[in-house]
């Protein structure tokens, strides 16, 4: 697994960047066994998660609309809103940045972190979760989303007027703009929705790894396919229409588990590439 060096700014954090845990608190300090880590005197909350393991009643996950669960810290006994806690809820009005590193690995022992990104505070609650004991407890889970917003300018009414092509030209356009925008009236689609929007488009209710129809209809009437990120997020992996496609249920959770994973992952990015040549060569033309 090939490393990055850790930047001397906190600017120079490379997105999808994978840095060894400890050489990051060498560079900036902080507390290196929390999941919230505060350096004296930078203007900076580092926050360390593994998305693949529950321990504590900690229960961290990206949310398919880009927001990220991230459970607060205290092993026992009820969380408090206080010191690491109280440092991510108030990050803004202390002009302190909240950068996200996510677990990918280990070396020799030293715990491997991929750079997230740079994120916000949007909202926090309160649930029951186990202690370090068993025991159960309030947990708090605050919600973050990447630092700019994740809504779009575009409105359901809109994404279904628009043809194939130029939703994916709309999804590239939402994966790459900056700040917030606000939409018209109607429902409001996150960057993030505008994306699945054009993976499960074109799929047609056609699963893309087996073949085969969705199992079911949403709530919605809709066939039900889930949309898979072939690059993970902690490779460097976006929400961007090259990166998404749509899949049931069953060939997802084969990607993600089953032995042959990897080579299935393979196949559907062959057939991502395929299935976008033809919006990005009719924009060439």
């Amino acid at each position: 697994m090939s490393l990055s060096t850790v930047p001397t700014s906190l600017a120079g954090f490379r997105l999808g960047g994978r840095y060894l845990r400890k050489e990051i608190h060498d560079q900036f300090k902080g507390q290196r066994q929390y999941g919230i880590s505060t350096p004296a005197g930078l203007p900076v909350v580092f926050i360390f998660t593994d998305t693949e393991t529950e321990a504590y009643g900690y229960s961290d996950r990206f949310l398919n609309n880009g927001v990220f669960i991230y459970s607060g810290e205290g092993q026992e006994g009820d969380m408090e809103m206080e010191r690491g806690n109280e440092r991510i809820k108030n990050h803004a009005a202390n002009d302190d940045a909240l950068l996200v590193f996510e677990k990918v690995g280990e070396q020799n022992g030293a715990d491997i972190f991929s750079y997230d990104g740079d994120y916000e505070y949007v909202d926090h609650f309160w649930e029951q979760a186990p202690d370090a004991t068993g025991t159960m407890r309030q947990a708090v889970r605050f919600k973050l989303a990447p630092r700019g917003g994740i809504e779009a300018a575009v409105t359901d009414e809109e994404i279904n007027s628009l043809s194939d092509a130029e939703l994916f030209e709309k999804a590239s356009e939402s994966a790459t703009s900056g700040g917030p925008t606000s939409g018209s009236s109607g429902e409001r689609y996150t960057r993030s929705d505008v994306v699945r929007a054009f993976a499960q488009r074109v799929a047609d209710g056609v699963c893309h790894g087996c073949g085969t129809d969705a199992p079911f209809m949403d709530s919605d009437d809709e066939p039900f396919l889930e949309v898979h990120h072939l690059h993970r997020r902690s490779d460097g992996g976006v929400d961007a229409p090259e990166n998404v496609i749509a899949i049931c249920p069953n060939c997802h959770r084969e990607v993600h588990y089953g032995k042959h994973g990897e080579r299935l992952n393979a196949r559907l990015i062959k057939k991502a590439t395929e299935r976008n040549q033809r919006f990005t060569e009719s924009d060439a033309s």
